[in-house]
């Protein structure tokens, strides 16, 4: 599993791009999902939008940015 951050530096959620599997907790509550090759798995926290798409067995895509407020 390796650790996923958003573009400043918090952690948003772990990962495994072998299995697709990601993990999400926040304040108590997990979020996870098994992601096919493709698909995209975004986390809200705060002012930060991050979205996690899974490339291949090997890699996944991190877009992160500030929303506007």
């Amino acid at each position: 599993m390796e650790d996923i951050r958003d573009c400043s530096g918090h952690l948003m959620c772990r990962g495994d791009a072998r299995t697709g599997f990601v993990s999400s907790l926040s304040k108590g509550h997990r979020t996870t999902a098994h992601l096919a090759v493709g698909e995209t798995f975004t986390v809200e926290r705060n002012n930060t939008k991050t979205e996690i798409t899974r490339i291949d067995d090997s890699t996944f895509k991190v877009k992160s940015f500030q929303k506007a407020v």
